[in-house]
């Protein structure tokens, strides 16, 4: 009887044990804010490898795709009433990582009801980087945005 008690606990205690790595490794990562509001204001923001775009669409955008480079895309959205419309914004700012920053470039597309800033850049490893953007509104105080996020090469 004592060995079946025992037996039992053991079994229990290694099923608990698979229950608590499984929940463990199921977990998420943190997951990287895509916008930030202010006021009537909505900003935008991903980061993608260029990979991520069809060879037609980096073409009519000038883009040019590849493992190690990324674009940025920014945009500003006003919530008025019960629409929310695009919004035209001056948008600059940096990648970083442990050692270099570098400027982004970033060039206006218009479509349709939409308005996007992008800017290119390039990594040569996997790495975190830094961004830090400021968007300018309606000649208004500029809009500061940090964020981060762990970019990896596209090595298929």
């Amino acid at each position: 009887m004592k060995l079946n008690i025992t037996f039992l606990n053991i079994s229990a205690l290694f099923f608990s044990l698979l229950l608590s790595f499984s929940a463990q490794a199921q977990e998420a990562p943190p997951v990287t804010a895509t916008s930030s509001n202010f006021g009537k204001d909505t900003v935008h923001y991903s980061v993608v490898n260029t990979t991520f775009l069809t060879p037609q669409v980096a073409k009519s955008y000038g883009i040019i795709r590849g493992e190690d480079k990324f674009i940025i895309n920014v945009s500003v959205r006003r919530q008025l009433n019960t629409s929310n419309i695009a919004v035209r914004a001056k948008v600059k700012g940096n990648s970083s990582d442990l050692i270099h920053r570098t400027p982004l470039e970033f060039k206006e597309i218009i479509e349709q009801d939409a308005i996007y800033y992008i800017a290119e850049f390039e990594l040569s490893n996997d790495e975190r980087q830094d961004f830090r953007l400021s968007v300018n509104v309606d000649n208004r105080p500029s809009y500061d945005i940090q964020f981060n996020k762990m970019l990896y090469i596209d090595d298929e």
